[in-house]
């Protein structure tokens, strides 16, 4: 038995998704009411659509994850060890950050009481309270309904919550796994997250309301189905059997069928148009669940195109692109502005926030993100040439 290949390609689409969400709060000062005046601008009507970009992410992560947890049964990696893995990745560098966003709203916050710069439209805000702090210390901010001190970090609370999900769906597993063999403990692995998904789609369909996070859990599992799909074969599954196919291949089916009636009979959100319907993420997240199964046999070739390296050495950092670009933009904003990079000229400040987050991205990564990715990651993105 091996493990499973690394799918390089996604490190591409990493990228892609980062520096789309980055587009999107680069500009910032029209996403509040979506100015229809603008969308005949093609550089304003792709960015403003950034938020499309955390769905990217999410099936990617659920791939990735969906991974992790199978290598850890394949392995006999205890359930805690993958809790402290997943933690250590998402925590520190969270944390760092939760600092930087403090210190930075409270100096905005002071520029603006003295009026040393004009209001700015940012993603910061800071609310007194011990409950306020715990939850945005925890990524609690959605259960315990408390504000989140950067709006960014929504999508991280739905990731903890996605990997305490799978972390259930492994103990299950490997219960199994230990009585009755790998095999068995892999079919429990595959209808835990193919059922819930049915299960959760179903309600989502029949009920107006579904609660966090469920409403996206989804998202994530579809990237988990792509993973079962392209992943277990005969060589990295213990007893690979045509019946433990069809079981991936009716799981999958009726994920994507339910995915596909949710999006036409239920609609939710979409109040503006930067932030897309249900139907429209759901659209995007079966499209490029489709879009990975047609390129996983040329990954390899898709990895070595020249013009597709920028993207795969922006993915390498995209955590920290994606948790730093919203406390560097506003200053990014404020000077563009006070040097007139206004209206029509606007287009100028929107790239040069682009290149700035990508450069504090960067700097981010390597002082700190790095120090907490696990060591065969870093070994595989040094063999790649993008660590």
């Amino acid at each position: 038995m091996r493990r499973v290949n690394p799918f390089k390609t996604l490190d591409i689409f990493r990228g892609f998704a980062a520096l789309w969400v980055v587009m999107d709060h680069s500009c910032d000062r029209w996403l509040g009411s979506a100015d229809p005046h603008y969308m005949h601008v093609p550089l304003y009507a792709f960015s403003i659509r950034g938020q499309l970009g955390v769905m990217v992410f999410f099936v990617i992560s659920g791939y990735c994850i969906t991974a992790a947890a199978y290598g850890a049964l394949l392995s006999g990696k205890s359930v805690g060890r993958y809790a402290f893995e997943r933690v250590r990745r998402i925590y520190p560098p969270y944390l760092v950050t939760l600092i930087l966003t403090a210190l930075s709203a409270f100096a905005i916050g002071l520029a603006n009481a003295h009026h040393w710069i004009p209001p700015v439209n940012h993603l910061q805000t800071i609310e007194p309270g011990a409950r306020y702090w715990i939850a945005n210390l925890l990524l609690l901010q959605t259960e315990l309904n408390t504000p989140f001190i950067n709006v960014v970090f929504w999508s991280l609370c739905y990731e903890i919550a996605f990997y305490l999900i799978i972390g259930v769906f492994m103990v299950a597993a490997q219960a199994v796994a230990a009585k009755r063999g790998v095999t068995a403990g892999a079919y429990v692995l595959l209808n835990t997250v193919g059922i819930s998904t049915v299960v959760v789609l179903a309600l989502m369909i029949v009920y107006p309301t579904v609660w966090f996070p469920f409403d996206l859990w989804h998202q994530f599992s579809i990237g988990g189905m792509v993973f079962f799909l392209l992943e277990w074969n005969s060589e990295t599954v213990q007893g690979f059997s045509k019946s433990l196919r069809w079981t991936v291949i009716a799981n999958c089916l009726a994920v994507m069928a339910l995915t596909v009636a949710f999006s036409v009979l239920r609609v939710t959100g979409g109040e503006d148009v930067g932030h897309p319907d249900s139907r429209v993420r759901s659209i995007v997240c079966l499209g490029f669940a489709a879009l990975l199964i047609a390129l996983r046999k040329v990954d390899d070739a898709v990895a070595k195109q020249a013009l597709l390296r920028p993207l795969m050495w922006i993915g390498a950092f995209s955590y920290s692109l994606y948790l730093i670009h919203p406390i560097v933009l506003p200053y990014v904003d404020i000077l563009s502005r006070r040097v007139g990079l206004n209206g029509s000229r606007y287009w100028i400040a929107f790239w040069i926030q682009v290149a700035v987050a990508v450069f504090a991205g960067r700097i981010f990564y390597l002082v700190v993100e790095r120090r907490f990715i696990s060591k065969r990651q870093v070994q595989r993105l040094v063999a790649e040439h993008v660590s």
